[in-house]
C-alpha cells in the first residue's frame, strides 16, 4: 500500500468531495452571493486537485516515468503511458492549471468556472482519483 501520508491525503480528498457535492447542488444565484460557500469550494477543490496530483506523482515515480519538475510533466507522463481513459484526458490536463490558480492566485479566481466545474466535472475528478489510486495500490500492494 502506498505510504500512510498519501493514503491520508486521498482519504481527506474523499471527505472534501462530499462537501463539494453539497456546494455543487447550490444554484448559481445562491452560490454567487455566498462568500463562505465560495471559500469552501476553493479549499476543498484544492484538496481534491492536490490529491490527484500527489497520486499521479507517486505513480510516475514508481513506474520511473517522470519525477517532474512540474505537475504538468507528471500529468503528461501519465497520459503518454495511457494510465487513464481517453474520456478523462482533458480533465487531467486541466488539473495542474486549476490547482495553480487556487494555490498561487495567478489570476482572480473565477467562481463561475469553479461552480461549473463542480456541477459538470466533479464526477470525472472523483473517477480520476479512484483510477489513479487503484493504480497506486497495484504498484505498492
Amino acid at each position: 500500500m502506498p505510504s500512510p501520508g498519501l493514503a491520508a491525503r486521498v482519504s481527506r480528498a474523499r471527505r472534501s468531495v462530499e462537501r463539494l457535492r453539497k456546494i455543487a447542488s447550490m444554484p448559481w444565484s445562491e452560490y454567487v452571493v455566498d462568500e463562505d460557500a465560495q471559500a469552501l469550494a476553493e479549499r476543498h477543490l484544492h484538496i481534491l486537485l492536490e490529491s490527484i496530483l500527489d497520486v499521479a506523482s507517486f505513480i510516475a515515480a514508481r513506474r520511473g516515468l517522470c519525477r517532474g519538475p512540474t505537475y504538468r510533466d507528471v500529468v503528461k507522463s501519465i497520459l503518454s503511458n495511457r494510465l487513464v481513459p481517453d474520456e478523462l484526458r482533458e480533465v487531467l490536463l486541466a488539473v495542474p492549471g486549476m490547482r495553480n490558480i487556487l494555490v498561487h492566485g495567478y489570476a482572480e479566481v473565477r467562481h463561475d468556472v469553479i461552480h461549473k466545474t463542480l456541477r459538470e466535472d466533479l464526477g470525472k475528478l472523483v473517477k480520476l482519483l479512484n483510477i489513479l489510486w487503484r493504480e497506486a495500490e497495484e504498484l505498492d500492494p
